[in-house]
Protein backbone atom coordinates (compact mmCIF):
# COMPACT_ATOMS: atom_id res chain seq x y z
CA UNK A 1 0.00 0.00 0.00
CA UNK A 2 1.45 3.29 -1.37
CA UNK A 3 2.14 6.03 1.66
CA UNK A 4 2.01 9.73 1.31
CA UNK A 5 -0.28 12.13 -0.89
CA UNK A 6 -1.26 10.95 -4.24
CA UNK A 7 -0.05 13.03 -6.78
CA UNK A 8 -1.72 15.88 -8.88
CA UNK A 9 0.84 15.17 -11.71
CA UNK A 10 -1.63 15.06 -15.13
CA UNK A 11 -0.22 14.52 -18.37
CA UNK A 12 -2.28 18.00 -19.56
CA UNK A 13 0.36 19.73 -17.81
CA UNK A 14 2.57 19.40 -20.98
CA UNK A 15 0.09 21.75 -22.90
CA UNK A 16 -0.27 23.97 -19.99
CA UNK A 17 3.58 24.67 -20.46
CA UNK A 18 2.58 25.47 -23.66
CA UNK A 19 0.09 28.03 -22.57
CA UNK A 20 3.04 29.13 -19.99
CA UNK A 21 5.24 29.75 -22.44
CA UNK A 22 3.02 32.25 -24.39
CA UNK A 23 3.12 34.12 -21.53
CA UNK A 24 7.27 34.26 -21.72
CA UNK A 25 9.66 36.26 -23.99
CA UNK A 26 11.22 39.20 -24.92
CA UNK A 27 8.55 40.33 -25.89
CA UNK A 28 6.20 40.34 -22.67
CA UNK A 29 10.01 41.28 -20.62
CA UNK A 30 9.59 37.80 -19.47
CA UNK A 31 11.79 34.57 -18.67
CA UNK A 32 11.10 31.07 -19.15
CA UNK A 33 11.88 29.25 -15.82
CA UNK A 34 10.42 26.57 -14.05
CA UNK A 35 10.04 28.44 -11.32
CA UNK A 36 8.01 30.56 -13.05
CA UNK A 37 5.88 27.51 -14.80
CA UNK A 38 5.31 25.86 -11.22
CA UNK A 39 3.80 28.87 -10.05
CA UNK A 40 1.76 28.84 -13.18
CA UNK A 41 0.84 25.43 -12.10
CA UNK A 42 0.15 26.45 -8.32
CA UNK A 43 3.13 23.60 -7.68
CA UNK A 44 6.73 23.57 -5.88
CA UNK A 45 9.68 23.82 -8.20
CA UNK A 46 10.96 20.71 -7.04
CA UNK A 47 7.78 19.33 -7.78
CA UNK A 48 8.41 19.27 -11.10
CA UNK A 49 12.09 17.72 -10.88
CA UNK A 50 10.38 15.08 -9.09
CA UNK A 51 7.55 14.46 -11.90
CA UNK A 52 10.00 14.62 -14.35
CA UNK A 53 11.95 11.97 -13.04
CA UNK A 54 8.93 9.92 -13.16
CA UNK A 55 7.30 11.28 -16.57
CA UNK A 56 8.98 11.46 -19.54
CA UNK A 57 7.33 13.62 -21.49
CA UNK A 58 6.68 16.08 -18.87
CA UNK A 59 11.49 15.09 -18.40
CA UNK A 60 11.17 16.99 -22.16
CA UNK A 61 8.75 19.60 -21.52
CA UNK A 62 11.08 20.70 -18.52
CA UNK A 63 13.99 20.49 -20.90
CA UNK A 64 12.17 22.09 -23.55
CA UNK A 65 11.78 25.34 -20.71
CA UNK A 66 15.51 25.20 -19.75
CA UNK A 67 16.51 25.99 -23.52
CA UNK A 68 14.01 28.43 -24.09
CA UNK A 69 15.13 30.02 -21.52
CA UNK A 70 19.20 29.94 -22.48
CA UNK A 71 18.06 30.84 -26.30
CA UNK A 72 16.37 33.82 -25.10
CA UNK A 73 19.37 34.74 -22.17
CA UNK A 74 21.87 34.26 -25.21
CA UNK A 75 20.04 35.68 -27.90
CA UNK A 76 18.78 38.67 -25.28
CA UNK A 77 22.26 39.08 -23.89
CA UNK A 78 23.81 39.58 -27.47
CA UNK A 79 21.57 41.25 -29.42
CA UNK A 80 19.09 42.78 -26.58
CA UNK A 81 20.65 46.35 -27.78
CA UNK A 82 21.39 48.17 -30.87
CA UNK A 83 25.02 46.58 -30.58
CA UNK A 84 26.28 43.19 -29.61
CA UNK A 85 27.59 42.94 -25.96
CA UNK A 86 30.88 42.35 -25.42
CA UNK A 87 30.69 41.28 -22.42
CA UNK A 88 27.81 39.13 -22.72
CA UNK A 89 29.76 37.27 -26.07
CA UNK A 90 33.01 36.57 -24.17
CA UNK A 91 30.78 35.10 -21.49
CA UNK A 92 29.53 33.00 -23.38
CA UNK A 93 32.55 32.07 -25.54
CA UNK A 94 34.49 31.53 -21.97
CA UNK A 95 31.49 29.11 -20.53
CA UNK A 96 29.97 27.23 -24.05
CA UNK A 97 33.25 27.08 -26.09
CA UNK A 98 35.90 26.64 -23.27
CA UNK A 99 37.55 29.70 -24.98
CA UNK A 100 39.88 31.67 -22.35
CA UNK A 101 41.68 35.26 -21.93
CA UNK A 102 45.19 34.79 -21.47
CA UNK A 103 48.06 36.57 -20.05
CA UNK A 104 51.76 36.13 -20.76
CA UNK A 105 53.18 35.25 -17.16
CA UNK A 106 55.75 34.46 -18.08
CA UNK A 107 57.10 37.51 -19.06
CA UNK A 108 54.17 40.13 -18.16
CA UNK A 109 53.61 41.00 -21.45
CA UNK A 110 56.99 42.49 -21.96
CA UNK A 111 59.16 42.15 -24.76
CA UNK A 112 61.95 38.93 -24.78
CA UNK A 113 65.66 39.96 -25.27
CA UNK A 114 67.52 38.82 -28.08
CA UNK A 115 69.32 35.83 -26.56
CA UNK A 116 73.04 36.09 -26.76
CA UNK A 117 75.67 33.98 -28.88
CA UNK A 118 79.30 34.09 -28.07
CA UNK A 119 79.23 37.57 -26.30
CA UNK A 120 76.76 38.93 -29.40
CA UNK A 121 73.34 39.54 -30.07
CA UNK A 122 71.41 37.34 -32.19
CA UNK A 123 69.97 41.15 -33.59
Amino acid sequence: MPIGRPTKYDPSFIDKAIEYLKTCGGHNMKLPTLEGFALYLHVHRDTLYEWAKKYKEFSDTVKDIEQLQKEQLVNDGIYGGKEVNATIVKLLLQSNHGMKERTDTTTNDKDIPSPIYNGKSAK
